[in-house]
């Protein structure tokens, strides 16, 4: 897709890019209110290889290509492992990532939650939204810890837990579900898709939430 670049703006070729409130491309950077749209791939009409300083310039002066994927970043905390592959990550900066969405979050232990009816979507809601850190046991003080990705899926913008068809968890059963919340300070970039021997992590710019519900 072609988005025009915001004002005074330089944004650099293989970085990561999202849109402002105006709409226009801008680097990623550590605040809330990014959309996430991908990485830098060229200039319009511009040479290759050029990246796009529209600086000195107004908004939508140059126009840039950006390009969704699975894109390799660096890590910019020691957030991310193997325990967070399928989990959210947050843009820092044009080119790192964290686990953190940066928010002062709240935790919430051991909260009683129960699933609807066979015969109803088993979607529950945990009463808040932007939620991380999201685990599912089977009993108060833990007992089975159930899989994300394999017994159930988070939404974690919109605090909703959805059972997989299969997995561990029955229908109208009673589960206890600890999670963080608070408002995030940081935009997700996509789900970690898989870690790089070279320390950093691939981000999938497809899948901004685990599961569409």
């Amino acid at each position: 897709m072609v988005y025009p670049v915001e004002a005074n703006t330089t944004v650099y070729l293989g970085s990561m890019v999202g849109l402002n409130a105006n709409g226009n491309a801008a680097p990623a950077s550590s605040v809330a209110t990014l959309k996430i749209i991908g990485r830098a791939e060229m200039v319009v009409n511009g040479l290759p290889g050029q990246d796009a300083v529209n600086n000195p310039g107004a908004a939508g002066a140059m126009s840039l290509v950006a390009r969704r994927g699975v894109f390799m970043y660096a890590v910019n905390d020691g957030t991310i492992g193997a325990a967070q592959v399928g989990q959210m990550a947050f843009a820092v900066d044009d080119n790192s990532v964290s686990a953190s969405d940066g928010g002062s979050a709240t935790a919430v232990i051991a909260q009683s939650t129960t699933f609807p009816a066979a015969t109803s979507a088993q979607i529950v809601n945990v009463g808040h939204e932007n939620i991380s850190k999201v685990k599912v046991h089977s009993t108060a003080g833990g007992g089975t810890i159930y899989v994300e990705g394999t017994d159930y899926v988070v939404d974690n913008q919109a605090g909703l837990v959805m059972l997989i068809g299969g997995g561990g968890i029955a229908a109208a059963a009673t589960v206890f579900i600890d999670y963080n919340w608070g408002a995030p300070t940081r935009s997700v970039a996509g789900r970690i898709a898989g870690l790089d021997p070279s320390g950093q992590v691939w981000i999938d710019f497809w899948h901004q939430a685990i599961a569409a519900v």
